[in-house]
């Protein structure tokens, strides 16, 4: 396994799990700050305009429940979501959730205010809530994952770079520090992926981007509902969730260019905090703009949002998270697993299909 962040960890615990012999690597260290898995939260949520994702969702919830139990630890804390945006998005979300039988329901703004005043509808809008949404305590679940896998059999090794990866019977990994023969290699590695796969002559579209947000010093949100605000077309959405002992967590679902496999920390760009807490006026006045934290960190984005699970001989792929992939967690690496001990991924998240047929955009919105 190279890598060891939200999909290396989640896929080394299943294997491990199942009586595999693991070997998971990581550059910087499991959370590390310059990787996709850092920070204290992420938000979960079930309304997805694809069955595929509504399912895993829903799964993901169930499995973060059992680490919960296994480990003592608590991962999820679910006060559900508020989904606004154009119609035909949410006429999709609520098709998919409902056909998979789960509730979502349907609410206009008396009742949105009601159920959560301090968001402010326009005239004529309408909103959608999600009973099985919220929080993920990202920095837990990380945690409770790496601690559980390792009650399993995981060897882990943080703080080394892996230098080469040779495909054949065995399969080699090379590091500055030693090298490490495997029946079939794990490459989990969020934004440098696309660098590893160039060494193997692979070339997929991958960008990686640099995200932004902001925590909000608002103990009297930590209770509340997420939400997510769905951008019309050409236009930019925002999403945020409560998180317990900081207040509330806000950001733009699009990253920014600047990424770099070198630099470890990004600084904030105070523009971009500006234009968030712009937002926050309009559409959330009664909550006051303090902020506790604003942080940086990247994603990798596909051209069609979707991610990347496949095989390619002893190598396996995953990746292109595309800003929505932590919440599923250990179901994502239920499926990554399945793809190891012999299985075949999903049509939507193979490296042959034609949503990967594009160039991917550092900057494009989050669209699943």
């Amino acid at each position: 396994m190279v890598g060891a962040g939200l999909i290396g960890l989640a896929t080394a615990l299943e294997l491990a799990r199942r009586g595999r012999s693991v070997l998971a690597i990581d550059r910087f260290g499991s959370g590390h700050p310059a990787t996709s898995s850092t920070g204290a939260s992420r938000s979960i949520r079930i309304a997805y305009d694809h069955p595929l994702y509504v399912g895993l969702a829903l799964e993901a919830i169930d499995r973060w429940r059992g680490l919960e139990g296994a480990t003592g630890r608590t991962i999820l804390h679910l006060t559900g979501q508020v989904d606004l945006g154009p119609a035909a998005k949410l006429e999709d979300l609520i098709r998919t959730v409902r056909a998979a039988g789960a509730d979502i329901d349907e609410i206009d703004g008396s009742e949105l205010r009601r159920r959560f005043p301090e968001i402010v509808l326009a005239d004529g809008e309408a909103a959608l809530f999600q009973r099985q949404a919220g929080t993920v305590l990202a920095s837990a679940a990380m945690a409770a994952m790496l601690e559980e896998a390792e009650r399993a059999g995981l060897t882990y090794l943080g703080g080394r770079r892996v230098t080469a990866i040779e495909p054949g019977s065995p399969a080699r990994v090379r590091t500055a520090s030693g090298t490490f023969d495997a029946e079939q290699v794990v490459l989990a590695t969020g934004p440098w992926l696309g660098g590893l796969l160039e060494g193997l002559g692979l070339r997929l579209p991958l960008a990686p981007a640099i995200a932004q947000v902001t925590f909000l010093d608002a103990p009297g949100l930590v209770d509340r509902p997420g939400f997510a605000e769905w951008p019309a077309s050409e236009e930019i959405g925002v999403y945020g969730h409560p998180v317990p002992g900081v207040g509330y967590k806000v950001g733009f679902d699009a990253g920014a260019e600047g990424w770099a496999p070198d630099v470890e920390a990004w600084m904030p760009d105070p523009v971009e905090q500006d234009r968030l807490l712009a937002w926050l006026a309009r559409r959330m006045p009664s909550v006051e703009p303090r902020v506790s934290l604003t942080q940086r960190h990247p994603w990798t984005m596909t051209p069609d949002a979707d991610w990347i699970v496949d095989r390619q001989g002893p190598i396996v792929i995953a990746g292109g998270c595309s800003g929505h992939a932590f919440k599923f967690g250990p179901a994502l690496g239920r499926l990554v697993a399945d793809v190891v001990d012999g299985g075949t991924a999903p049509p939507l998240f193979r490296i042959d299909r034609d949503g990967l047929a594009g160039a991917a955009s550092a900057t494009a919105p989050i669209s699943r």
